[in-house]
């Protein structure tokens, strides 16, 4: 850089001009801006400002799919939420109907008509395989029973009923286990010719003995004798079979009577197979129908009076609701200053309680009720009459009373 040399002068002339070079020394001294920077400053701005607005981009997209993969992820669980509520409900709808199929099964197993079907005959081989024993299979057969030989029953005369039950899961000290398919029934029958009890009868033990057979298996017992019409017929003749009876049937009649008095059993006299099996398949329809008439039982003792004995005039009503107009008929009929005539007409104008409860709430509905015609007979042309205000003012009486107690006179 080369020096610039100043003169400054003395003389007051040049004192404007001194100025004038002064300020141009002060300038020259100043660096002097490089446009190639100020190039390059512009270009970082501009280049700055681009990459603000390309990051700010970059975020908003990035924010845009974050939104997106939020609402997919979204989407997705109400899916899923959808498809195990759906699965739960296909799962729960399933478990319903077994439950109603158990159910229904379950009535199958005790509901008269169709619980003999689950029913077995268990004999002992000695008594399945007697003549007099010959007829119970055929019947039994015919009436869906099933007969078996088990020669793990304890006495050769016993008969003892099982039903076949479906089988469910217990907890037996915290082991897990099924029940039994079949299911002994608490009674049976002991079954013996009167030649071979003579002896018991004689010697006054047949109580006793039955007692030990129904302990040993595990139920209540009713004895079946069979031939006593043939062990004490008489010829006419004394022959030796009739001098070696041992009994008489006086004796008999006393041992049925202490039987019954002291072990609680009762005897069934039969003369013929067929009678015997005959006897051995109503004894089994009893036992299988035992539940549910017992269930019956139990619920017609809760009420106050015996429901199933009053069933005088009664109107059957099926499923379906076919009968409800004659119930309602019947219903009107048996009021007091009620006819067959007016509880038609009655039916006609209000088909149901409550269409005639809703009438007479309005103002005036005990009127209207008052004024509906009745015909007395189906002719043409035939008089009518009017129901009355005092049939009408009892029947609102009856239907809007509050308090129970009124008396409808």
């Amino acid at each position: 850089m080369s020096a610039i040399t100043i003169e400054i002068s003395s003389d007051d002339s040049d004192d404007s001009d001194d100025s004038l070079l002064i300020a141009k020394y002060f300038n020259l001294q100043q660096p002097k801006e490089n446009p190639v920077e100020e190039e390059l400053q512009d270009s970082e701005d501009s280049i700055s400002s681009s990459v603000s607005g390309t990051t700010k981009s970059t975020q908003s997209q990035e924010s845009g799919k974050k939104k997106a993969c939020r609402k997919k992820t979204c989407s997705k669980k109400n899916d899923v939420r959808k498809k195990v509520t759906a699965a739960e409900k296909q799962a729960l709808k399933k478990k319903l109907a077994l439950e109603k199929k158990a159910a229904k099964d379950a009535n199958k197993i005790y509901k008269p008509g169709e619980c003999m079907k689950y029913m077995t005959i268990e004999m002992h081989p000695v008594l399945f395989e007697s003549w007099y024993c010959a007829d119970i299979a055929r019947e039994a057969s015919a009436s869906g029973v099933k007969v078996k030989a088990s020669p793990a029953i304890c006495d050769p005369a016993l008969v003892l009923w099982t039903r076949s039950v479906p089988p469910t899961l217990t907890t037996n000290q915290g082991m897990v286990e099924l029940t039994a398919s079949r299911v002994q029934c608490e009674h049976g029958l002991y079954v013996c010719r009167l030649e071979d009890v003579a002896e018991l009868v004689a010697a006054r033990s047949l109580t006793d003995t039955l007692r030990r057979a129904g302990q040993l298996a595990g139920c209540t017992l009713s004895l079946v004798l069979y031939g006593s019409k043939d062990y004490f017929k008489t010829s006419g003749r004394k022959t030796t079979n009739s001098r070696n009876k041992l009994i008489k049937e006086v004796d008999l009649e006393k041992a049925i009577t202490d039987l019954l008095v002291s072990a609680d059993c009762d005897t069934v006299l039969v003369n013929t197979p067929n009678e015997l099996s005959l006897t051995i398949l109503h004894f089994t329809k009893a036992v299988a129908e035992l539940p549910h008439k017992k269930a019956k039982r139990d619920v017609d003792e809760q009420a106050e009076f015996y429901m199933r004995g009053d069933n005088k005039k009664c109107v059957s009503v099926d499923k379906d609701g076919n009968g409800l107009s004659r119930l309602w008929q019947q219903m009107l009929a048996v009021l007091p200053m009620a006819s067959l005539e007016s509880s038609r007409a009655l039916c006609a104008q209000y088909p149901s309680p409550l269409a005639m409860f809703e009438a007479l709430e309005n103002p005036g509905g005990a009127k209207d009720v008052a004024g509906v015609g009745v015909t007395r007979t189906a002719l043409p042309g035939a008089k009518s009459r009017r129901i009355g205000p005092e049939f009408a003012r009892k029947l609102e009486l009856l239907f809007t009373a509050t308090d129970g107690g009124t008396l409808i006179d």
